[in-house]
């Protein structure tokens, strides 16, 4: 899925802070504590960033395959 360059974000009204003190990515990963549904108003938006998360965990784990992720 492609977004538009100029995205604008929409969150919905009653949305409330999301995430720890851990960092986003965690937050947004492994921690469960940033959750888009929660926050975001625009389906299409949730499913984006779901998608997203998916792609970027997928190359995550074939550079870990490959033995070319070096984290120190």
């Amino acid at each position: 899925m492609t977004l538009p360059p100029q995205l604008k974000w929409r969150f919905k009204p009653t949305a409330k802070p999301q995430g720890s003190s851990d960092g986003f990515w965690y937050d947004l990963t492994d921690g469960g504590y940033l959750k888009p549904e929660a926050c975001l108003a625009d389906p299409m938006q949730v499913k984006a960033v779901q998608e997203a998360v998916a792609l970027l965990r997928s190359f995550e784990q074939a550079l870990t395959d490959a033995e070319l992720l070096n984290e120190f």
